[in-house]
């Protein structure tokens, strides 16, 4: 049989129009997941709710960091049970999904994905969140604050006007020797919090009289994160260490009182007492899980205008933070013979503007509004320069310097958040880990977010941004 010429072309063509038309049904219908694409750009991006970008990146910046997501989810599990509250009533369920889903471990999952649960959470705890434009750093105040409120409810302590619960035979006492009341019965063991909040340390604040030499006790502080402010006199690049140097660099005090000179001379009125001139000095006495740094970029120039300074700021992957740990054995150290201890009391010169050859660089201009202007990353003193990359604290690659062996407090880098724009208004964007497949190990590549825009970037690029807060978890 002959077919037609005419005929044979139409029904192929109808045939395949409606093959054409059944795969694309089945695409729409059966096609890759929101989780797949997500997967495919690594990781979603979160909406901007209108201003929000300060919110975005700090939740991004968490997501990186593995510690903070398995602690949020071994509180769920276990400390909101033991307190009797339900898990969803917490900001730490709503924030530990938003996590989950930044790290494609949800199945919950669009692509960007909408933020706006937290806002509600912080608003429903009284924190004002407005439309306009906020700080990152205050907002992971905020966050860090509301979560250790609610992680941080101990057990209940028995009372001693309870006779069954003080004679329940289940009840844990200290051991034999170790401690009495004072009727020479045991001491119940206290309870104790097993999570610890992953970014809560301390800080060992020290005071030495310069006079008799007479040392207050060390007093501790609980910090977040450490707030690194730039040097006023000097205008150009720094690196991550030699802001730390600075921080714990002891200062003087005047006009304090001191136990020691006033029994020497003493006085009939306390406030006849002779005052005496202290060295203070703030070092690390515990550090935390996870570090968070956060640069100070504004400063008030003469006639009190904010200004930004834009300065480059060099920083390592890893990070060793052994030499600003607060730590009794320095006292054999020359640069600690006030009896101030840990960290090296280098001069302020050397530390600013030094460099591994010892040669001090000459401070810069007085900073004016007309210089701030005109000033970026790039130039200084007028001229136009370009970084050198390679410091005394790193190498060519941005490294951070070898870490020995016997280094105890070392960090990685989690995720970095830059701030594009001047003093009065910018956005926020962040420098993040990839989500790793291995649970509680950091990513090896890394990500730009900015808002809803996820791509994928070098190291390079990373440890070039213009940081303002870095987010360090421990190795």
């Amino acid at each position: 049989m002959v077919w037609p010429s005419t005929v044979f072309p139409k029904q192929f063509a109808l045939i395949g129009g409606a093959a054409a038309a059944i795969c694309a049904g089945v695409y729409v219908f059966f096609g890759p997941s929101d989780k797949e694409r997500s997967k495919r750009k690594v990781c979603p991006g979160l909406e901007n709710l209108g201003n929000t970008c300060f919110l975005n990146v700090v939740l991004q910046s968490l997501a990186a960091c593995p510690a903070v997501v398995i602690w949020l989810g071994k509180f769920l599990s276990q400390g909101a049970a033991l307190s009797g509250t339900a898990a969803q009533d917490y900001l730490a369920a709503t924030i530990y999904k938003v996590l989950k889903v930044l790290n494609n471990n949800s199945e919950d999952v669009c692509d960007p994905y909408s933020p706006v649960a937290v806002i509600t959470a912080l608003r429903s705890r009284r924190w004002v969140i407005s439309s306009e434009e906020q700080d990152a750093h205050e907002l992971f105040q905020v966050l860090t604050q509301t979560l250790d409120e609610e992680t941080s409810r101990y057990p209940s302590v028995v009372s001693l006007f309870d006779v069954k619960a003080l004679q329940n035979p289940l009840n844990r006492y200290q051991p034999d020797g170790m401690a009495f009341t004072r009727s020479g019965s045991l001491l119940p063991i206290l309870p104790q919090r097993d999570m610890e909040h992953p970014f809560r340390g301390l800080l060992a604040s020290q005071l030495d009289c310069q006079h008799c030499g007479f040392h207050y006790p060390v007093k501790y502080d609980l910090f977040d994160s450490l707030s690194l402010s730039l040097p006023k006199g000097f205008w150009g690049s720094l690196s991550i260490d030699q802001l730390l140097r600075q921080f714990i660099c002891p200062e003087i005090i005047e006009s304090v009182i001191c136990p020691e000179c006033a029994k020497k001379n003493p006085c009939k009125k306390t406030q006849d007492a002779p005052s005496s001139v202290f060295r203070k000095k703030l070092t690390l006495g515990k550090l935390p899980q996870c570090l968070c740094l956060h640069i100070q970029r504004t400063q008030w120039i003469n006639n009190s205008v904010p200004v930004k300074r834009y300065d480059y700021i060099s920083f390592p992957e890893v990070l060793s933070m052994d030499e600003y740990v607060y730590t009794k054995n320095s006292r054999k150290d020359v640069d600690n013979r006030h009896g101030l201890f840990g960290g090296k009391d280098t001069t302020l010169d050397l530390l600013r503007f030094g460099t591994s050859t010892g040669r001090v660089v000459g401070t810069s201009a007085p900073m004016n509004l007309l210089r701030t202007l005109h000033h970026d990353s790039h130039t200084i003193s007028g001229l136009s320069l370009r970084h050198e990359l390679t410091t005394s604290h790193g190498d060519v690659n941005h490294n951070g310097p070898v870490v020995k062996a016997r280094a105890e407090f070392t960090y990685k880098l989690a995720s970095v958040i830059a701030h594009i724009g001047d003093e009065f208004s910018g956005h926020f964007v962040a420098y993040r880990r990839t989500p790793s497949l291995r649970d509680g190990k950091l990513g090896d590549k890394w990500m730009y977010t900015s808002d809803a825009t996820v791509r994928k970037v070098s190291r390079e690029e990373v440890l070039g941004s213009e940081a303002y807060m870095l987010f360090y978890e421990r190795v």
